[in-house]
């Protein structure tokens, strides 16, 4: 966990985050099974610029154990979170799982996002081998912790072309994830609804980004939602991944500031 991770009561659970900079917030989502680990490189290009909140959900990194069963659970620790630190709207930026919850946001709590950003992830719900899928390897790790992920998941996440040390970066922080809530985290994302109906209605500034080489989730599903989307711009990551902000910072802050900059143009 960063150093300068801090705690924030939410009532039932203690989440822990990155708070740093000031003006303009921006709010990081990372995706399944990480923590706020995965957003160093942009905390660093964007703390000095403005206010970066980078939590751990719940079930995640050193935020409470037991994970939330919906994504709209996180979606309202997060308008809790902004209510706590006195932040009316942010610009919400989700990875992967992060964007399912990101888009929750969108449904419940609208009137707080100032500007979108959906990185390496799809709005479309599980189909119905997707959901058995989860079901399965949340019992594998009902039995064995978080070994399978740790084993599985890195060469999923980059690009074949990653080195053996992102790949290392990678396991540790599956690794230190506690078994519940990646358990937990598996039902909510099988149960999440369909999003695709309500991307007509997102009327705030968006940006779509993905991995030339996503692994996980395919480029196309990016292009797809970007398209349904009034005024998204699309955004692909050569060289990069599922975790494309990991595996290419350059490319990826860069995107991020154009995006930052015609917001606060406006």
């Amino acid at each position: 966990m960063s150093e300068d991770a801090r705690a924030f009561e939410l009532g039932d659970a203690r989440m822990r985050l990155v708070d740093t900079g000031l003006r303009a917030p921006l709010l990081l989502i990372h995706g399944f099974p990480l923590d706020h680990q995965l957003w160093a490189p942009q905390v660093m290009a964007f703390g000095q610029e403005r206010r970066v909140l980078a939590p751990d959900l719940i079930g995640f990194g050193g935020s409470t154990a037991h994970g939330r069963p919906r994504v709209e659970d996180h979606a309202d620790d997060l308008a809790r979170l902004l209510d706590g630190l006195g932040i009316r709207r942010a610009v919400v930026c989700g990875h992967s799982m992060g964007g399912y919850v990101a888009l929750a946001m969108w449904r419940r709590h609208a009137d707080r996002i100032a500007g979108l950003v959906l990185a390496c992830t799809r709005a479309d719900a599980d189909d119905a081998a997707g959901r058995e899928g989860r079901a399965a390897l949340a019992a594998r790790l009902s039995d064995a912790g978080m070994a399978p992920l740790v084993e599985a998941m890195p060469q999923r996440l980059l690009a074949p072309g990653a080195s053996p040390a992102l790949r290392e970066q990678a396991a540790a922080m599956i690794r230190r994830q506690p078994t519940a809530g990646s358990i937990a985290a598996l039902g909510a994302m099988a149960a999440r609804p369909d999003a695709g109906p309500e991307l007509s209605t997102i009327d705030v500034p968006c940006l779509v980004i993905t991995g030339a080489e996503d692994q996980l989730i395919d480029p196309e599903a990016s292009r797809s939602m970007a398209a349904r989307i009034p005024d998204a711009r699309l955004q692909l990551v050569p060289g990069a991944g599922h975790l494309a902000n990991l595996e290419e910072p350059g490319a990826f802050n860069a995107a991020m500031r154009a995006f930052l900059g015609r917001i606060d143009a406006a």
